[in-house]
């Protein structure tokens, strides 16, 4: 049987000398495996976060369907650059590791396209990673709640923000959660964030998404993305 569906490209691995299976992100299915024959001589339109017309066919029941083409939808220059590639490698790891097979979410399909557009058009990267978070976290059901302004600590155990910490939950203060209480709070951000409040605001939404999501571990894209921001 045959079909057709949009999906997002998330990993790959070797099959034989010239196929590949392919894991996909796509709006009708949810987390998909293909087996793409020939696919390494057409992995023109493969690389992560590629948004793609996917033509395949198989049983609908069967776990790994036949992949017989891939047309991007949309350009996608942000293949070319380090940056956005090194974020488009990381989003596509955090995205594999939050969803699970045939979970098929409409919602969460668009919004991982609406960040996909965003990076392909945006030049303000510094803190791209961390609104990613935020925005899955709140599409997935566990957003941070912040109730106002002066809550310095992360609770991440409870997803609150407070203004006193508890010793027996898990929190984090400093500049990095102050970065993540102003995108929260749609404040303005400083000018110029440093390195070491970037690097702990990113890790600290980590930190919320390894106690809060099964199965999420240490992402391997953390340091390649944490050196081309900040390096």
């Amino acid at each position: 049987m045959k079909f057709t569906d949009q999906g997002v490209f998330l990993n790959r691995i070797s099959y034989s000398d010239s196929s590949l299976i392919t894991t996909f992100y796509t709006r009708e299915k949810g987390l998909q495996k293909f087996l793409f024959r020939g696919g390494k001589k057409k992995a023109h339109n493969i690389f992560p976060m590629a948004v793609s017309e996917l033509s395949f066919y198989g049983r609908p029941e069967s776990e790994l369907q036949n992949l017989t083409n891939v047309e991007g939808s949309f350009s996608h220059s942000f293949q070319f650059d380090p940056v956005k590639s090194a974020i488009a490698f990381f989003m596509a790891e955090t995205t594999r590791k939050c969803v699970h097979e045939g979970d098929a979410d409409t919602e969460l399909f668009d919004f991982i396209v609406g960040y996909v557009e965003e990076l392909e058009s945006t030049n303000d990267l510094m803190l791209f990673p961390v609104s990613f978070l935020i925005g899955f976290s709140e599409v997935l059901g566990f957003k941070p709640l912040i109730e106002g302004r002066g809550m310095g600590i992360f609770n991440l155990d409870a997803g609150t923000f407070q203004r006193v910490g508890n010793i027996a939950e898990r929190t984090r203060r400093g500049s990095g959660v102050d970065i993540i209480t102003a995108l929260l709070l749609g404040d303005e951000l400083p000018k110029n964030t440093t390195k070491n409040a970037r690097e702990d605001a990113l890790e600290a939404m980590l930190d919320y998404f390894m106690i809060h999501v099964p199965r999420f571990k240490d992402l391997d894209s953390y340091e390649i993305v944490k050196e081309v921001l900040n390096g």
